[in-house]
């Protein structure tokens, strides 16, 4: 805990000389510990951190820092007047320009500030408060002594926090709370100080430039939850969620707080991503598909990782190191795809039949009659394995169906084979997809237990699909993140049965407070 201001004005030399030594000692550890943090940051230039160029100290800038401008060992400088000067010889001087010196700005009347007479930019609505709650330092800022409850204790600030009151069994419908939040200010018995309480804020992260994370909030975590799920899953937007708001519960908020909650929770939600991923490498299959996804005019993807009770979304590149970095150590159980190229690099899949069938539905209704002949074979081709494979899952034959499919399995590679290098670019590119997964696409008929679908993954993207849609993607990479968390926690309590919103609460509600979230939403126990 630094000392701020209200600290610092407490503390002269009567005060420090009336402490015992013991005391003395903690002051001045807590001082030495602030000065040097201090002296760090003053130190702190463009070339030794990540601060721009434009945070340089006043007396480190300078107008012409390489030196370009100033003269020469021996040279004399530029006059400033527009008389001309005498060279050596006697010959006029061509006329150099004249150095602007700055102007200085005339004085003004008017105050810095907000100018009387302007209009406000504050909250107009007035809310009635339901109840309050004070908060109290728990340790002096000065010698860091435990600081009595019966200590004498006065109110010194407050704000408001609007919020759904929890869910009471038996009665339906939202009742809203606005709690008044007190700040108390202690005096120490061992010191004499005031010391005060200040609501929890998290230091700031380069990843979530400009979203703030702390108590001091006008919308309550349940709240925020809620405005989480009118964005995301009803895909309501800004100005559609404030009108709502409005209409549904007569709570006025502007859009700007609203965009402000959704950054916040997506930041507060951001340690959910790591307990995602660990849920998905313990499930024996996943489920991966992916989408196009613009972030302002960068043309990102929208991967999705699904498993029966667990979704993630991650929006990046499409390349394989996106995939890898998502899965971490690696995924050992069974991935289901289509044929994109990327999956290639996990021995342990399984292609999506219908993806494969569909492009021989193509290839047969072809307007080349040799294409549409051979793309009409190889489509009866697969729906009779297929047939075959469903109807092993409820009888399965001794023989096994690699035996008793065999004619079927070598006619296909046979035709794909053939046309390897067809001529016609739409049979050739499928010849050559099956050819490359072969023993991944025929895998199903020694195991018929295994899916034959990537239906998963693909159900899972359908609605965000929309929502990129309407929104036409999102505009910077922390709206981007916090999307994609956010979707992601929606997604998974959807298949869990649990309430998105009002699980989301509960994070926000922890984050707020720099405690640890809450698990997720248990997996449902078959009856």
């Amino acid at each position: 805990m630094h000392l701020r201001k209200h600290d610092l004005l407490q503390m002269d030399d009567e005060w420090l000389k009336r402490l015992p030594a013991e005391l003395l000692l903690e002051v001045s550890k807590r001082l030495l510990h602030d000065v040097k943090e201090l002296q760090d940051r003053l130190n702190q230039n463009p070339e030794n951190s990540s601060r721009p160029p434009t945070s340089q100290a006043p007396w480190a800038k300078h107008d012409d820092p390489e030196g370009k401008d100033a003269p020469a060992e021996n040279e004399p400088a530029e006059v400033a007047s527009g008389e001309p000067t005498q060279a050596s010889d006697g010959a006029e001087a061509p006329v150099k320009a004249a150095v602007k010196l700055p102007t200085v700005p005339k004085p003004s009347n008017k105050q810095a500030g907000k100018q009387p007479g302007s209009p406000g930019y504050g909250r107009t609505q007035k809310l009635a408060v339901t109840g309050t709650c004070d908060h109290r330092p728990e340790s002096c800022t000065a010698c860091a002594r435990t600081l009595s409850a019966d200590a004498p204790s006065k109110r010194y600030t407050a704000w408001d926090e609007i919020d759904i009151a929890p869910p009471v069994e038996g009665r339906i419908g939202l009742m809203f709370l606005i709690i008044r939040h007190y700040l108390l200010e202690t005096n120490c018995d061992h010191c004499d100080h005031v010391s005060r309480a200040q609501p929890w804020r998290s230091a700031g992260e380069h990843e979530w430039e400009r979203v703030e994370l702390g108590e001091w909030r006008l919308v309550g975590p349940q709240l925020a939850g809620l405005i989480v799920f009118l964005a995301l899953r009803l895909r309501l937007s800004r100005p559609r969620i404030r009108e709502a708001l409005m209409e549904m519960f007569g709570l006025l908020l502007s859009v700007g707080v609203i965009d402000e909650t959704l950054r916040e929770a997506g930041r507060a939600s951001f340690p959910l991503e790591d307990v995602l991923v660990a849920d998905l490498l313990q499930e024996p299959q996943l489920n991966v598909d992916e989408t196009s996804w613009p972030e302002n005019r960068l043309l990102l993807w929208l991967w999705a990782l699904v498993t029966p009770w667990t979704v993630l979304f991650v929006i990046g590149p499409r390349h394989a190191e996106m995939l890898e970095n998502v899965l971490q150590d690696g995924y050992y159980g069974i991935l289901i795809s289509d044929g994109y190229r990327v999956y290639r690099a996990w021995l342990n899949r399984l292609r999506c039949w219908p993806h494969l069938i569909r492009k021989l539905r193509g290839l047969a209704e072809s307007s080349d009659g040799r294409v549409s002949g051979v793309g009409q074979e190889m489509e009866g081709l697969m729906h009779t394995l297929e047939d075959a494979i469903y109807a092993a899952r409820i009888d399965l034959p001794p023989e096994g169906l690699p035996f008793l499919y065999a004619a079927q399995v070598d006619r296909l590679k046979s035709l794909c084979t053939v046309h390897w290098s067809d001529a016609h670019s739409a049979l050739r590119s499928v010849a050559r997809e099956f050819l490359y997964d072969w023993e991944v696409i025929m895998r199903p008929l020694g195991e018929p237990h295994l899916p034959l679908s990537n239906n998963a993954a693909e159900q899972a993207l359908r609605h965000w699909v929309i929502a990129r849609n309407i929104s036409h993607g999102t505009r910077c990479e922390a709206g981007t993140r916090a999307f994609a968390l956010l979707a992601s926690v929606i997604e998974t309590c959807r298949l869990r049965g649990a309430s998105s919103w009002r699980y989301l609460g509960t994070v926000i509600r922890a984050a707020r407070k720099g405690l640890e979230l809450p698990p997720l939403p248990a997996i449902p126990v078959p009856a």
